[in-house]
């Protein structure tokens, strides 16, 4: 039995989605990983997972 992913589609990109709009809205330094992953509907570790810390996540919008 193979295990199946917990979330549908792509939530990387949901994540980033949300982090751009996040940006857009408050500016970079009003965005933390918490508020970001309430803001997306995933658990608080979510974005972490992904992108390791605000470098990353920056980094990764950026690209």
């Amino acid at each position: 039995m193979t295990r199946g992913s917990y979330h549908h589609g792509d939530l990387k990109a949901v994540i980033l989605a949300q982090a751009a709009a996040l940006v857009a809205e408050r500016g970079a330094d009003g965005v933390s990983l918490r508020e970001l992953a309430r803001a997306a509907g995933v658990s608080h570790a979510a974005p972490a997972h992904h992108f390791t810390d605000r470098r990353g996540l920056f980094t990764a919008l950026a690209a």
